[in-house]
């Protein structure tokens, strides 16, 4: 199996990423939003200040992750995952005891940055290790196993709410991480396939040149934008806003789905947020199929407006499941409404990051996406508190926050059928204006 054989074993490590990637559930917004009936009864908190919290917690939790980046490359990916893992693990028994407010931000700061922030990465950075040639495949194969765990875990989590209560639940998630990471971590886990003889992508010789992710020199024509210079084009300026919204409004929904659907007169029960959530990871798998198949042939301006097109929809529809239509159907309509948020997910991710890469170049594209990554971060901890607020402030009601968030896909949506490659003079236009 190792050395000279035919079977290459990044195809396992991939696996072993796929598995770590399904394992971030716990800390992910579609799982967390099934506790938040029993944080705000048990805490006695409101919808604002549980909301207020995530958002805390998860902006806090964009920080340090250079750190775990940085701890990889030197010590090597196994430790790292290993600590991050049992790390992780702990977290969900700290977050199973919370008994306040500032307990419950804690435990969201260290689930997001343990699980949805740092195993999600180490998830991405072991597949970059294996993989160069066949990356974007290896990485199309990691998203959809992402989304399968995003479609697969709200049902049985619900499930262990129901029968064994919040914290109970809390610990067997805890007990499951532990279980599907640390075992791989001391048996099959290997760094890079060089520690057992084999090359990238299971090639018979090493890379004669590598690509930018693996220590080579510039592409022939690559744009090369420093991330100064890219922050002041303005296909920055449009390209970030779009998935920054995304981010933040598809995060706003997932959260509060529970609050929605008591709006809408329901139980609210955690088994019905899961079937409500549910359509959106199956639409962000059928639409990333398709969108990954157009985005190399279609030019970004004629795709990326579906994306907050989309989005303004979702929001409509969610509105109308809440205010237009009988109880009984309110969780089919909210589902159509998150199967239009996910299609929109597709659109943006699958347009927005290779038009990044394109536009300005692969020789800084780790630094230009690290802005990015922090602004959409700081988004999906934004969206939630700003739809909490609202519906704190405004009656107790979602209709105004989720008719803005409808009508904020409009310009966005206009903005992006303008969306053109960058010119190097057009930033350095912009920074002698500055000086």
């Amino acid at each position: 199996m190792h050395g000279r054989g035919r079977f290459y074993y990044g195809w396992i490590m991939l696996g072993v990423a796929v598995v770590m990637a399904i394992a971030t559930m716990p800390g992910q917004t579609v799982v967390v939003s099934l506790f938040n009936a029993s944080f705000r009864e048990s805490l006695g908190v409101s919808v604002s200040e549980l909301a207020g919290a995530y958002a805390l917690g998860t902006i806090l939790a964009a920080m340090p992750l250079p750190l775990i980046g940085r701890a990889a490359d030197r010590f090597g990916l196994r430790r790292v995952t290993g600590v991050i893992a049992l790390s992780f693990a702990f977290a969900l028994v700290f977050q199973s005891r919370a008994s306040s407010l500032a307990m419950l931000a804690a435990g969201f700061f260290l689930m997001r940055f343990l699980g949805q922030g740092s195993l999600g990465m180490l998830a991405g950075h072991t597949t970059a290790m294996w993989f160069e040639r066949r990356l974007g495949r290896a990485h199309a194969v990691l998203a959809i196993g992402f989304m399968a765990g995003s479609a697969i875990a709200p049902q049985p989590v619900a499930l262990l709410i129901e029968r064994l209560g919040w914290r109970s639940a809390m610990l067997v998630l805890a007990a499951i991480v532990f279980c599907l990471i640390v075992p791989l971590v001391l048996t099959i886990f290997r760094n890079r396939p060089e520690e057992i003889g084999q090359h990238l992508d299971g090639d018979p010789t090493e890379h004669a040149r590598h690509d930018i992710a693996h220590g080579g020199p510039p592409p022939a024509g690559d744009p090369a934008f420093t991330s100064r210079q890219a922050v002041r084009t303005r296909a920055f300026w449009i390209l970030v806003p779009i998935m920054v919204a995304n981010g933040l409004i598809g995060t706003a929904l997932i959260f509060h789905m529970q609050a929605m659907l008591e709006s809408a007169g329901l139980e609210g029960s955690e088994r019905q947020v899961a079937l409500a959530i549910q359509p959106w990871p199956i639409a962000t798998i059928l639409g990333t199929l398709v969108v990954g198949h157009l985005a190399d042939r279609v030019r970004p301006h004629r795709l990326l407006p579906f994306a907050p097109a989309l989005l303004t929809i979702a929001c409509l529809t969610c509105l109308w499941a809440i205010v237009g239509v009988d109880p009984d159907w309110t969780i089919r309509v909210m589902g159509a409404g998150m199967f239009a948020f996910g299609l929109g997910q597709a659109v943006s991710g699958g347009v927005a990051n290779p038009t990044v890469a394109r536009y300005f170049g692969r020789t800084h594209h780790g630094a230009i996406r690290g802005i990015i990554l922090s602004a959409v971060v700081a988004g999906t901890g934004a969206g939630p508190f700003i739809a909490g607020l609202a519906f704190d402030h405004l009656g107790e009601t979602f209709v105004p926050i989720l008719i803005a968030f409808a009508a904020s896909g409009v310009p966005l949506a206009i903005a992006a059928t303008m969306l053109r490659p960058p010119r190097r003079d057009e930033s350095e236009r912009k920074a002698t204006s500055v000086r």
